[in-house]
C-alpha cells in the first residue's frame, strides 16, 4: 500500500509541477508578446516618419534605416528608446530655447525699467507655460509608459537603454505648478514686485532645466547615423517675439504638432487608455490584480516610506529612489513593474532591519560574555527579556509579509530580486524559537541556572544559523540595494553601551548592570520604531480586503 501511495504522489508531483512552470512561462510569453506589439507599432511609425522626410534621398534612407526583418526584439526595443530619448530631449531643447527668448525680452525691459512691458512679458511667459502644459504632460506620460515596461522579464542582463524621464519630470513638475498656481504671492506687494519675484523664479527654473536637459543630451547613447536628418515636422524656426496674438498661435501650433506626431501618432494615447485587445496588458492568472492595485494605492500614500529615503534599488541596471517607486498611481498599465519595485524596496528595507536586529542581539550577547563575569546569568536574563519583547516587532513584520503576499504585491519567486521569502523564513524561525522556548523566565530561582544555559544554547544556535544565512544574503544584496548605512557594527554598539553615561568596565556591579539595561532599552526602542514605521505607518492594517485571501502554499 505504501509503495502504491508513493507512486501516486510521484505521478501527481511529476505531472502537476511542470504545469505551474508552464503557467508562469505562458504569462511571461503573453507579456512579451504584448510589449512586442507596442514596440513594433512605435517602430513602424518612426520608420514612416523617416520615409516622409522628403529631404532624405532614397540612398541615404536605405543605408541608414534599419531593416525591421533583420532586427530582433532587443534591437528594435533599443532602437525606439534611443530615438525617443533623443527626439524628446531635442523637443525640450527647443522648448527651453523659446523660454530663453521670452526671458531675454523680459530682461531687456527690466534693465530699461520699462515696467509695463516687463510685467506684460512675465504674463506672456506664464501664459506660454500654461499653454505648453498639454504637450509637456503628454511627453511625460509617454516616457512614464516606456518606464513601466518590465525589461527584466524581457531580456537577459546586458546593456538596454532606459527612457530618460528625469529631465522631463523636472520640467513637468514646474509647468504643473504654474498651471495650478492661483496667487501665492504677497498681495501687499506691487504688480512690479510680484513680477520681479516671478521673473527670478522663472530664470532659476530655466537654468536648472537647461542643465538637466543638456546633461542627458550629451550622454544620450545611440548611433548618430540613425538620426542623420532631423524630422521636418518638429523643426520650428523663426518664432517672433512681438507682443501680439500671432505669437501665441505659433506657440500653440508648435505644441499641437509635437503632441500629434510624438505622442498620438506613436500610439501612446492608445497604450495608456487601451481599447484594442492587442494593446491591453495581460493579467497574471496567479495574481488577483485588482486587489494588488488597490493595496498598492493604499500603502504608497502612507508616511512610513519616508523612513526608507536612505535606500534605493537597482532594477535592471537603473537606480530608483523611494519617490520614483511610490509617487505614481498604480493601474493595470504599471502594476507588474510597480509590485516588483515595491517588493524589492521592502526586501532591502526588511533585510536592513534584520541585519540591525542581528547586530544589537550580538552586541548584547557579547557584553554578557565579556563584561558580566560576576552577574552572567542575570545579564542573560535581561537579554532574554528584551528578546521576548522583540516578538511584537517580528509579528508585525510577519503580518506585513503575509499581507503583501495575500494582496498579490509580492509573489514568491526564489530567483527574483524582489522575492521576500528569505526575510519571511528568518522572521518565522525567530518566532518559532520564541514560541517553543520560555525566554521570559518570570519565576526562575538560583537552582534553575541550567534552564538559562539550555535556552542560551538554543538562542546561540538559532542566531548563528541566521547570521550565516544573512551573511550570504548581504554578499548579494549590494547588487540590487543601495543603502546609506547609518547603523554601526557590533563592536561600535558594545562600546557605545559600555561608555554610555561614563560607565567604565571596572565599575561596580550596579553600574555594570546599568550598561546592560542601557543596551536593552536601546534594543527595545529599536523594535518599537520598526513596528511603527514598517507596519503601522505603511498602512498594512488598512488592507482588510486582502486578509481573507489565501497565502502562497510555499509560505505555510
Amino acid at each position: 500500500m505504501n509503495f502504491f501511495s508513493f507512486i501516486l504522489i510521484f505521478i501527481v508531483v511529476f505531472v502537476l509541477q511542470p504545469e505551474k512552470g508552464v503557467h508562469c512561462e505562458s504569462y511571461n510569453a503573453m507579456y512579451k508578446n504584448y510589449i512586442e506589439r507596442v514596440v513594433s507599432h512605435i517602430y513602424s511609425q518612426i520608420i514612416s516618419y523617416r520615409k516622409q522626410d522628403s529631404n532624405n534621398t532614397m540612398d541615404i534612407d536605405e543605408a541608414v534605416q534599419p531593416n525591421s526583418k533583420m532586427l530582433n526584439f532587443r534591437q528594435k526595443y533599443s532602437y525606439i528608446i534611443g530615438i525617443i530619448n533623443f527626439k524628446y530631449l531635442e523637443i525640450l531643447r527647443k522648448f527651453l530655447y523659446l523660454i530663453k527668448l521670452i526671458l531675454n525680452k523680459g530682461q531687456k525691459f527690466y534693465e530699461e525699467n520699462v515696467l509695463n512691458n516687463f510685467i506684460l512679458s512675465i504674463q506672456i511667459f506664464e501664459r506660454f507655460l500654461k499653454n505648453s502644459k498639454t504637450m509637456i504632460e503628454n511627453l511625460y506620460n509617454a516616457m512614464k509608459f516606456l518606464s513601466y515596461i518590465d525589461t527584466r522579464f524581457l531580456f537577459s542582463e546586458g546593456f538596454i537603454p532606459h527612457p530618460i524621464i528625469d529631465a522631463i519630470d523636472f520640467i513637468h513638475q514646474f509647468v504643473l505648478e504654474i498651471s495650478l498656481e492661483t496667487n501665492s504671492f504677497d498681495l501687499n506687494k506691487s504688480p512690479y514686485e510680484i513680477s520681479e519675484k516671478k521673473f527670478e523664479n522663472l530664470t532659476v527654473f530655466h537654468t536648472d532645466a537647461s542643465k538637466r536637459v543638456e546633461f542627458y543630451f550629451q550622454n544620450c547613447y545611440f548611433m548618430d547615423i540613425i538620426l542623420a536628418k532631423d524630422l521636418e515636422n518638429i523643426k520650428i524656426t523663426g518664432l517672433p517675439l512681438d507682443l501680439n496674438s500671432k505669437v501665441s498661435e505659433l506657440h500653440n501650433e508648435f505644441f499641437n504638432k509635437i503632441v500629434e506626431v510624438w505622442y498620438k501618432n506613436l500610439g501612446f494615447e492608445e497604450f495608456l487608455n487601451p481599447k484594442k485587445a492587442e494593446f491591453i496588458p495581460p493579467i497574471d492568472p496567479d495574481t488577483i490584480q485588482n486587489d494588488g492595485i488597490e493595496a498598492l494605492n493604499i500603502i504608497r500614500k502612507e508616511s512610513g516610506w519616508e523612513k526608507m529615503n536612505h535606500i534605493s534599488i537597482v532594477y535592471f541596471g537603473k537606480q530608483f529612489c523611494v519617490d520614483q517607486i511610490i509617487n505614481d498611481e498604480v493601474s493595470m498599465i504599471n502594476f507588474r513593474i510597480k509590485k516588483e519595485h515595491v517588493s524589492q524596496l521592502l526586501r532591502c528595507r526588511f533585510t536592513e532591519i534584520m541585519k540591525n536586529y542581528r547586530t544589537l542581539l550580538s552586541a548584547m550577547l557579547n557584553m554578557c560574555n565579556k563584561n558580566a563575569i560576576n552577574y552572567y546569568h542575570n545579564c542573560l536574563t535581561k537579554l532574554f527579556s528584551s528578546f521576548v519583547k522583540s516578538k511584537k516587532m517580528l509579528e508585525d513584520l510577519h503580518e506585513a509579509l503575509v499581507t503583501l503576499n495575500k494582496s498579490s504585491i509580492w509573489s514568491v519567486n526564489y530567483n527574483s530580486k524582489s522575492s521576500l521569502h528569505k526575510v519571511f523564513e528568518w522572521i518565522a524561525e525567530f518566532l518559532s524559537l520564541l514560541e517553543n522556548n520560555d525566554f521570559s523566565l518570570n519565576n526562575i530561582d538560583d537552582n534553575e541556572m541550567e534552564v538559562i544555559e539550555k535556552l542560551l544554547v538554543n538562542f546561540k544556535n538559532n542566531l548563528a544559523f541566521f547570521i550565516t544565512q544573512l551573511t550570504s544574503e548581504l554578499s548579494q544584496c549590494n547588487f540590487w540595494c543601495h543603502i546609506e548605512d547609518t547603523f554601526k557594527n557590533v563592536k561600535y554598539y558594545t562600546n557605545y553601551f559600555r561608555n554610555q553615561g561614563n560607565l567604565s568596565i571596572n565599575s561596580n556591579p550596579e553600574f555594570s548592570i546599568q550598561i546592560m539595561l542601557n543596551a536593552c532599552n536601546f534594543f527595545e526602542s529599536f523594535c518599537e520604531s520598526v513596528s511603527k514605521s514598517c507596519y503601522e505607518d505603511l498602512g498594512f492594517e488598512k488592507l482588510s480586503h486582502c486578509k481573507n485571501k489565501e497565502l502562497d502554499s510555499r509560505l505555510l
